[in-house]
């Protein structure tokens, strides 16, 4: 098995621009904000401090079992933990190969219930002898996108693909990221998995841009450590 390539990835903070560009419906994530769970009709810009304060809370730097912000179909915004827990398992399953989804019994039954999840950049660790060297991986102008998903109702879990080969010196491994072109489809149940799977591959080298940092002394005992799990 392939030691896992996103433990780590940055959400997107702006409720705004998410909701404008994909007409999102946050009316789950509103409710997890009201304790009584009326239906808040205001718009984004007068939301109550509970609710920005809710989604709020789930930006920033995301790892494992972390509660992340999905996208459902009907454009509707839900809640998730990240990783799938597995009997078995000592970890969460937070990666999912797309080239094994349909073989994998933890898979197989998400198939149509994919979801996409917003995301600003993701972390990667290239290997420099024993040493791990942090990544930072993004659009070239740092714009938001959208990993490619399976959900359970709880939990939720990133497909990985063959890199690009701009960063392949980083990593064999990189989420999948969901196009504008395909993202109507991906949310929609009704459309099978064998005729969608076929955007489950590496973005062009020229959408993307890497930045590695330069070793902390410091830190060198917390970035050796960094986390390994596992694709699936």
């Amino acid at each position: 098995m392939d030691k896992d390539m996103c433990s780590r990835f940055d959400l997107n903070s702006d409720i705004r621009a998410f909701q404008v560009q994909l007409g999102l419906d946050m009316e789950d994530i509103r409710r997890m904000a009201t304790p009584d769970g009326f239906e808040d009709a205001r718009t984004p810009d007068d939301m109550s401090d509970d609710f920005k304060a809710a989604f709020e809370s789930l930006t920033g730097t995301r790892r494992p079992t972390d509660p992340i912000a999905v996208i459902l179909p009907k454009r509707k915004a839900a809640i998730r933990n990240w990783g799938l827990s597995v009997p078995g398992l000592n970890a969460p399953m937070v990666n999912a190969r797309s080239e094994t989804l349909e073989a994998k019994p933890t898979f197989h039954p998400l198939l149509q219930r994919r979801c996409l999840i917003p995301a600003t950049g993701w972390y990667e660790w290239r290997k420099d002898g024993t040493a791990k060297r942090k990544n930072q991986i993004t659009l070239p102008d740092h714009q938001p996108f959208l990993f490619a998903g399976l959900e359970n109702g709880r939990e939720a879990t990133i497909i990985t693909c063959a890199p690009s080969n701009a960063i392949a010196h980083i990593h064999n491994r990189m989420p999948v990221v969901i196009g504008p072109n395909h993202l109507a489809r991906w949310l929609d149940p009704e459309c099978a998995f064998r005729d969608i799977r076929h955007v489950l591959g590496p973005i062009p080298d020229h959408v993307l841009a890497w930045h590695e940092e330069t070793p902390d002394p410091a830190n060198a005992d917390q970035d050796s450590n960094q986390i390994d799990l596992f694709a699936q």
